[in-house]
């Protein structure tokens, strides 16, 4: 169970990041926040569209700006400056979706949004849960810092032939994968470095493993996992990245021009 009702806490901080004159692919650090420095964080929240579709202010009168929040990324790095969730849609920390636990102390100043897009977003605000004893969350020294997020990028672009075969990645040969997170729905999206991303619905991901196929044509839509009745659980799941591929939907196929399909792999260290 990952969600934030059941992930244990003793405060929490909020923090509005302002991202109004960012660029499409800058990087926004967070802010250097004494409070949270010593913190064992255990899980973010983002506000956003499932509190409001419209925009509200924070009791400073920063517009917290909730169309296109979706759309940015998060890039999170520990005391080891390991940047263990790595370009994530921002959009999987909204509440009242399924949460990433994050169960670890952080460097926030080496922590980063992107922003993909130009858009109206303002200020963004994040909330910090933390605890100030994380070793009564488990019985286990070793239980935490495991879990690791990687990003993926998969160029597509117009061609009869259909098939994109995903990049080398070699921080993911040999894992053992638990998830796999897609973007949200909308074809509207792009990835960090402003590439624009085929929507979900028209993607579908082959996995193969030693010649073996793991997962075949399996809608990426299903990935857009992060407001639905279920969290995909990947029972160590591992997979020859530049052996797998993409497949579109065929009258997409022959028209996308250069997009990207967009994928981050969650596995442990």
């Amino acid at each position: 169970m990952n969600r934030l009702e059941y992930t244990p806490f003793t405060g929490a901080y909020s923090i509005s990041i302002d991202v109004s004159q960012a660029n499409p692919g800058d990087r926004i650090y967070l802010p250097d926040t004494p409070v949270l420095s010593d913190k064992f964080i255990t899980a973010m929240t983002v506000f956003g569209i499932s509190y409001s579709s419209s925009n509200v202010q924070d009791p400073d009168g920063n517009v917290i700006s909730s169309n296109n929040v979706g759309q940015f990324f998060v890039t999170l790095v520990d005391l080891k400056n390991d940047d263990f969730i790595s370009n994530i849609p921002l959009f999987y920390f909204m509440y009242g979706g399924r949460q990433i636990p994050i169960n670890r102390y952080l460097v926030l100043p080496n922590c980063y949004l992107t922003k993909p897009k130009t858009g109206n977003t303002q200020h963004i605000l994040l909330t910090f849960y933390y605890t100030y004893t994380p070793e009564s969350l488990c019985k286990r020294q070793d239980c935490f810092e495991k879990l690791k997020i990687q990003s993926v990028n998969i160029p597509v672009y117009s061609n009869s032939a259909n098939k994109y075969y995903l990049p080398d990645n070699r921080v993911l040969v040999d894992k053992k994968f638990k998830n796999i997170y897609a973007t949200i729905t909308s074809s509207d999206v792009s990835s960090p470095d402003s590439i624009p991303i085929v929507a979900p619905i028209n993607s579908f991901l082959t996995l193969v493993y030693k010649s073996d196929i793991i997962l075949y044509r399996f809608p990426v839509l299903y990935l857009s996992q992060w407001n639905s009745p279920f969290r995909l659980n990947m029972d160590n799941l591992q997979a020859d990245l530049p052996s797998s591929y993409i497949e579109l939907s065929q009258d997409i196929a022959q028209t996308v021009g250069d997009k990207v399909v967009f994928l981050n792999f969650e596995y442990e260290d």
